[in-house]
């Protein structure tokens, strides 16, 4: 290999690191911010809703659970 080549790939391989450079960047995981009382309230009453059917006295509870979670 000679002097020459190596001169020229120089552009093409700083070309290539910036392209997986971004790629990475994008993909690269967000930290997600914290739930407020609310939706974590929602998320509990949500799964009061899938236990309805099957167990309406648990389901209750959850809910019970959710309302004192966000007031308190």
């Amino acid at each position: 290999m000679s002097t020459a080549t190596l001169t020229h790939s120089a552009p093409f391989l700083a070309t290539l690191r910036e392209m997986f450079a971004g790629w990475f960047a994008t993909r690269t995981a967000t930290p997600a911010r914290p739930l407020t009382r609310f939706e974590e309230a929602e998320q509990l009453r949500a799964m009061a809703d899938d236990l309805q059917g099957s167990d309406p006295a648990f389901a209750q509870d959850l809910y019970a659970a959710a309302d004192r979670h966000e007031l308190g």
